[in-house]
């Protein structure tokens, strides 16, 4: 299996996590909705004071709390590490048993790229979509 495909299955995996955590909570699909429609706001303001330069910046990537070491983090680290892991290698296992290719690296990349494109088409319905490569072309 090549560096195309596992990267594909590694990217795929953690892009399924990210929607699957938005889509199935109710108070993250609030607060995302509410975050996006901010960010629209702001985006459509043309020249932005350094204040709400700051205040895009801030909304855009948030800050999060300082790490603090605990058992019990290393724990939980570990556990969600386990998991990712268990699920990569089920995903690496049902790729070789069930599809007959493997991809190129450049394979990849163009799906990478063109996933959340045609993700976020369909999550625009619901107002879920994420932040792509689009908005440069905006």
């Amino acid at each position: 299996m090549g560096l195309g495909t596992n990267l594909f299955l590694a990217y795929v995996i953690y892009f399924i996590s990210v929607y699957i955590r938005v889509v199935f909570s109710k108070q993250r699909r609030i607060d995302h909705r509410k975050k996006r429609s901010e960010l629209e706001a702001m985006r459509n303001i043309a020249v932005k004071s350094p204040e709400q330069q700051k205040a895009f910046l801030d909304l855009k990537y948030p800050k999060t709390p300082p790490f603090v070491w605990s058992w019990k983090n290393v724990g939980k680290t570990a556990l969600k590490l386990g998991i990712m892991v268990a699920i990569f290698f089920a995903a690496r296992w049902l790729w070789k048993t069930y599809v007959p290719f493997d991809l190129a690296l450049w394979h990849t990349v163009i799906i990478m790229v063109l996933l959340p494109v045609l993700l976020n088409r369909i999550l625009k319905k619901y107002k879920l979509e994420q932040d792509d490569i689009l908005v440069f072309l905006k």
